[in-house]
């Protein structure tokens, strides 16, 4: 299937498109298909969107949970959605925060209930993520007791907004049919891992009014 919507290159990006695509190589490592996208046709929302996935993703953007948490969370949504492009991503991802082939393969059903490869806590998230995603997190109060009893309210918010916010993207690329990119390409997301700070990413947001400015005065 063909992409269903155009996605500008860096080479064509100008304005406050150029300017997500820098944000994004630098905050997410690489600008991937979908920021292609929400830069080219709605830059200002790209712009805070490309922000909260750093922000809910990454280590030292202000989320103060174990990465490896929200890492599963995003995978397993990503897999209970069959979304192929996401799955693609937040697996890479994820081995780039050491969450090996082994692991992912027992994600990928039931498996990772019983499999000594995970901790009671990585069990919790990823079945937190799973009922999120099912939207039966609601109803289950077992999955929620388990979520109370390992987690503080804190980890819970922060697990809860990266299975959301995959719910979200998967959502979004499926539509658009989004074409993934390379392995190669995406293995580039583990450059902007470590060495960030929530300070940077502030800058960086604060730019858009006076490039926006001097864009609508055109």
């Amino acid at each position: 299937m063909s992409q269903r919507l155009t996605g500008l290159s860096h080479e064509e990006a100008t304005g406050t498109t150029k300017m997500v695509y820098e944000g994004s190589d630098r905050f997410l490592g690489r600008t991937a298909n979908l920021q292609r996208i929400l830069g080219t046709h709605s830059p200002y929302i790209a712009r805070w969107f490309g922000g909260f996935v750093a922000a809910v993703r990454q280590p030292d953007l202000g989320a103060t949970t174990d990465p490896r948490l929200r890492g599963l969370a995003s995978i397993k949504t990503s897999m209970v959605n069959a979304c192929e492009y996401c799955t693609a991503h937040t697996s890479v991802f994820g081995q780039g925060l050491g969450i090996s082939d082994e692991e992912l393969e027992a994600m990928m059903t039931d498996a990772y209930k019983t499999s000594p490869l995970f901790d009671e806590r990585d069990r919790a998230a990823i079945a937190w993520a799973e009922a999120m995603t099912n939207n039966t997190a609601q109803r289950d109060k077992n999955v929620w007791e388990v979520m109370k009893a390992n987690f503080t309210e804190a980890e819970i918010v922060e697990i809860s907004l990266a299975a959301g916010m995959f719910n979200m993207i998967n959502r979004l690329n499926d539509s658009f049919w989004t074409t993934l990119e390379s392995p190669e390409h995406n293995k580039r997301q583990w450059n902007a891992v470590e060495g960030l700070s929530v300070d940077e990413i502030e800058a960086f947001a604060g730019k858009f009014a006076e490039v926006g400015a001097a864009e609508r005065k055109v």
